[in-house]
């Protein structure tokens, strides 16, 4: 406080003259009425804040060394050529150095890049690696020959390190363009066919994707032993290549990948018996489909990634049948010694030798066409392989490549030789740095604390790098004094030459000037101060290979914080120390922090992650850590990083596109002139695939949340409207009469509609109009809502009596075991014996499950048509949400509720009812709420609202006690972005096969327009009237 009445000089030049207030030369700067007034060689200045020019996300450095990533895990436009760790390899012996030249995409790398495939399903400790793409590769090896491999990853880049026993010389009369459509698909086909599904000429074997890599080189192998091959293909043309290339393959042999119908085909073809080996890439229903096409006694090879790391569920009645499954992760043999190694490079070397290996067809992008490259395999348009080109090939001999360099984003990468020293290192961010460091190269570390180890955590992460073959010690050895500093720097360089030396240290004496001591100053200033004057004495001696020579200083020094003068004071002497270092042309950099997240004092003595310090909110450790890579590579000795409390709106500053370009980019669009500014996102041929890649990017990058059907709705000429700041109209507002807005929530879910009752006050009601009632009836099971209102105008299309069951106060909401015995005593009513036809929407669509399995258990034959939903379906929506709390799950129920009537802030009102000790109490507050703003009265309001919350819990805990056994529908929406599956999980709890019918729309839209009559047709078929 007061401290804008003072103004200071900062004398830095030795041939200054004495400050004076009376001599003219001070008496002029002091005029300019600067707080601060700094005079070094002989010039005067002061202190400010310049943004840094960042390049982070820019590929300025052009470097020998480089692999592909995505920035943003999900967004295809940020792959980018990273600069790679490669600089400090050393030959072991064991492994060799590569050059690639041509770089194989795999589905792998697709599946990884657009965020399907969590880096978790990966083997090993790939996960917590950087540069995890690429699983093969041609070039040269370190002794410039020829050669073709594979690797458990990063080939995806420039050069690689490449086990010699994976690696295959080339034959003379392939190029490595040919050759590198070798490696994984034969080593692939070989593994799942011959080692792990034993595979014997004469057999039969079923070969999904045959188009593909894998496909083609599988179809290839088994022919070549003399087996029977059944294959699939998703398109006509795909069809006419295999039968082109391989001539023994007809009609008959060769079925539809994109359904379920190969599966008559296999049967048809093979009079009942299946196929002895399955070869299977294929997911969710298809997948079910394909292992029903197995033979006593065969084996099913699975080399899809999918179904794997989503725990899919398979059924034990498969191995009935004598049968085996194997997973087939090739990537998990690399890098391992393993038995089945052998076998595998024995027969990639016989196959070579007898033909049976041979290159497939390719289509092949330069290095700078990455993006271009994976949105083409992605799409699924590819025969054979995908290439990226590295560098040409010069001729077939052998020859040590010329060095080249790509323009990548830089890296820094520590020396895997030299010791890196951290004062204060068992901190919690000393402990997150000595990690980042190892993560970076660093096999050398050296930790510093007066007094050790002390805590768990300490010690567990210790042990975890001296697992990883890392050496850590912990060390005492004080560096406040000369004596200290010195022992230190001899103690690291024991180890290996000191490369880097980072001084953390860091306590706290706050007060303000009037309470502050001599001995106050001086516990905060030697740990900082006198550590770093004798570090930087001693390391000009001891450490003359010193890369880095870092301290952490404050924001509190930069900007100043009131009772923090001692603290301030020695940040700005380790500074100067940094200041002087770099104009003595030796390393030095003063990181000036704002509070941090996660670790250290601001978590121990403040609070959370959000507690806002002087404007600024705590900096999350990762961020930190991205942070530190930037600055390490920038000239400056003083740098600082915080972050404003005070969010930016717009774009955000990893968005370099306009969102125009950024949306036209993920549609593939080239040149937006040339489209109408009225056409839709999905008149323009937006998959859902691409739908989910704009909805993140435009949450992401430019801060809007749109719903699926409001992304589909777009067109380029709103794309520009909301790009100048414009609001986006959403279709999920409309305003009623009474001044209140009807809700639907951003995924169309849940809508309550204000013109009928909230709360229905009859659960069996007739909603046919004029129909033969001597007909077999059909019965509709409601929404989350309650009320089958939505569905009339499906009811006035079906040529049947329908009625639909409600959710009034009377139904029991324990279960929906309970519900559903409700429901069928209701339906006996009008018809005492089956056959039934049911169908459920939505929430509705697990109560009519439900019904089914309890009128098969009484003896029923049943058929159920599912509209846009299935047993599982409303759990798939609350599994993200936080379980366990039940006060957390009724508040959020109810604010969602709440939401569908009323504008409201979520976050409050959320906080609000979680602190109140009953759900009566959160019931009533909630119905308190709303109260005027809706047509009902508090009572139907409070009611609708419990049972609301019910229906969520009774849904989220169903699990079904039998597998349904009838003929099952399920109607999609296309554009319902949900991730429960192709069947939303129903293949695995029903005996027959489901029957999937995709229409477009989304959630709601799909009872509305063209597509409700599309429903009532197949309904018709179902029931067998045309």
């Amino acid at each position: 406080p007061g401290g804008a009445h003072v103004r200071a000089c900062f004398i830095q030049d030795k041939n200054a003259e004495t400050f004076s207030l009376t001599s003219a030369f001070y008496k002029k700067q002091l005029q300019k009425d600067l707080i601060h007034n700094v005079l070094k060689n002989k010039t005067w200045g002061s202190y400010r804040h310049m943004l840094l020019d960042q390049h982070n996300n820019s590929a300025t450095l052009h470097v020998e060394h480089a692999y592909v990533n995505t920035l943003t895990r999900g967004d295809l436009a940020s792959l980018k050529w990273i600069e790679g760790p490669l600089t400090y390899y050393k030959p072991d012996g064991k492994s060799s150095l590569c050059t690639v030249y041509y770089a194989p995409l795999n589905f792998r790398d697709i599946m990884l890049a657009t965020g399907k495939l969590p880096p978790d399903a990966l083997p090993g400790d790939l996960a917590g690696q950087e540069c995890i793409m690429g699983l093969e590769f041609s070039g040269r090896d370190d002794l410039g020959r020829r050669v073709m491999g594979m690797v458990d990853a990063r080939s995806l880049a420039t050069t690689c390190i490449a086990d010699p026993e994976f690696l295959w010389e080339v034959p003379e009369k392939w190029s490595l363009e040919e050759a590198a459509t070798i490696p994984v698909v034969y080593g692939t086909s070989y593994y799942a066919l011959i080692v792990r599904g034993q595979l014997q000429p004469g057999e039969s074997v079923l070969i999904h994707a045959g188009a593909g890599g894998v496909g083609q080189a599988s179809i290839a192998i088994a022919l070549h032993m003399g087996c029977t091959v059944f294959t699939t293909v998703g398109s006509q043309a795909k069809r006419d290549f295999l039968k082109k290339t391989f001539p023994q393959l007809k009609d008959e042999n060769i079925g539809n990948s994109r359904d379920t119908s190969f599966e008559q085909l296999i049967m048809k073809q093979t009079r009942g018996r299946g196929v002895d080996v399955i070869l299977n890439s294929l997911a969710a229903h298809q997948l079910q489909a394909s292992v029903r096409c197995l033979a006593m006694g065969g084996r099913f090879c699975e080399i899809g990634k999918v179904d794997l790391s989503n725990n899919s569920p398979l059924g034990m009645n498969v191995f009935l049948k004598n049968t085996s499954f194997h997973g087939i992760l090739l990537d998990a043999l690399l890098g391992t010694d393993n038995r089945d190694k052998p076998e595998i490079i024995k027969l990639m070397n016989e196959g070579i030798k007898s033909g049976a290996v041979r290159p497939l067809p390719r289509i092949v992008f330069n290095e700078n066409q990455t993006e271009q490259a994976f949105r083409y395999m992605a799409s699924g348009k590819h025969i054979g392989k995908v290439l990226l080109q590295i560098r040409e090939e010069e001729t077939r001999k052998n020859l040590v490549p010329a060095m080249k360099t790509v323009s990548a984003i830089a890296r820094t990468y520590m020396d895997p030789d030299k010791t890196y020293v951290l004062v204060g290192g068992l901190g919690g961010f000393g402990l997150e740095l000595a990690h980042w460091l190892i993560f970076r190269g660093a096999t050398k570390i050296m930790l510093t604390s007066r007094s050790g180890v002390k805590t768990g955590y300490q010690s567990l992460c210790i042990r975890r790098w001296r697992a990883k073959g890392v050496n850590v010690k912990v060390s005492t050895t004080e560096a406040t004094t000369e004596k200290g500093a010195i022992k230190l720097l001899k103690e690291a360089s024991e180890m290996g030459p000191v490369g880097g030396i980072f001084n953390l240290a860091a306590v706290l004496r706050d007060a303000m000037m009037e309470n502050q001591s001599e001995a106050d100053f001086k516990t905060v200033t030697v740990p900082k101060v006198d550590s770093a004057k004798h570090l930087d004495a001693a390391s000009r001696a001891l450490a003359p290979h010193l890369d880095h020579f870092v301290v952490f200083s404050s924001v509190s020094c930069g900007r100043g914080n009131a009772g923090q003068a001692n603290y301030g004071l020695a940040n700005s002497a380790m500074e100067r120390i940094c200041e002087t270092r770099q104009a003595a042309g030796l390393p030095g950099l003063a990181i000036q922090w704002g509070a941090i997240a996660d670790v250290g004092l601001i978590i121990e003595t403040m609070g959370g992650n959000e507690t806002e310090v002087g404007g600024t909110l705590p900096q999350r450790i990762t961020s930190c850590l991205n942070t530190m890579d930037i600055f390490l590579q920038q000239p400056h000795a003083v740098v600082s990083s915080v972050v404003l409390a005070e969010k930016k709106k717009g774009a955000g500053s990893g968005s370099e596109l306009s969102i125009m370009d950024a949306v036209a980019n993920i549609l593939g669009l080239k040149d937006l002139k040339n489209i109408s500014p009225t056409a839709s996102l999905g008149d323009l041929g937006m998959d859902s695939l691409m739908g989910s890649e704009i909805k993140q990017t435009l949450e992401r990058n430019y801060d809007m949340t749109l719903s699926a059907q409001e992304i589909r709705a777009l067109t380029f000429g709103r794309l520009g409207e909301l790009a100048s700041g414009g609001a986006p109209v959403t279709a999920s507002e409309t305003v009623v009469t009474n001044g209140t807005k009807s809700h639907e929530s951003n995924d169309g879910q849940v809508q309550f509609d204000l013109s009928v009752d909230i709360m229905p006050h009859k659960v069996l009601l007739n909603m046919s109009k004029e129909v033969d009632n001597k007909k077999t009836p059909i019965f509709v099971v409601h929404p989350i809502e309650g009320s089958v209102h939505i569905l009339q105008s499906l009811a006035d299309k079906i040529q049947v009596p329908v009625y639909g069951l409600q959710c009034t106060t009377m139904c029991p909401m324990d279960s929906i075991n309970d519900l559903a015995k409700y429901y069928v005593n209701e339906i006996k009513t009008v018809q005492k014996k089956g056959p039934y036809t049911l169908i459920g929407y939505s929430f509705g669509a697990c109560v009519a499950f439900e019904m089914g399995i309890q009128l098969e258990t009484l003896g029923e034959r049943v058929k159920l048509l599912l509209l846009d939903g299935s047993h599982s379906y409303v759990a798939t929506h609350t599994k993200n949400k936080k379980k366990g709390d039940t006060a957390v799950e009724q508040s959020g129920a109810l604010v969602f509720f709440i939401n569908q009537f009323k504008e409201i802030d979520q976050a409050k009102v959320m906080m609000e009812l979680a602190v109140m000790k009953s759900w009566e109490e959160r019931l009533n507050r909630a119905t308190e709420i709303l109260s005027g703003h809706t047509p009902y009265t508090d009572k139907d309001v409070r009611a609708a609202a419990g049972s609301f919350y019910y229906k969520l819990v009774a849904a989220d805990k169903y699990k079904p006690t039998a597998t349904f056994k009838g003929e099952i529908t399920l109607v999609k929406a296309i554009d319902n972005f949900v991730s429960a599956g192709e069947d939303y999980g129903l293949g695995s709890v029903c005996k027959q096969k489901v029957v999937v019918q995709p229409l477009e729309g989304n959630h709601r839209s799909i009872l509305q327009g063209k597509t409700v009559q599309k429903i009532a047709d197949i309904l018709h078929n179902i029931v067998g009237k045309a």
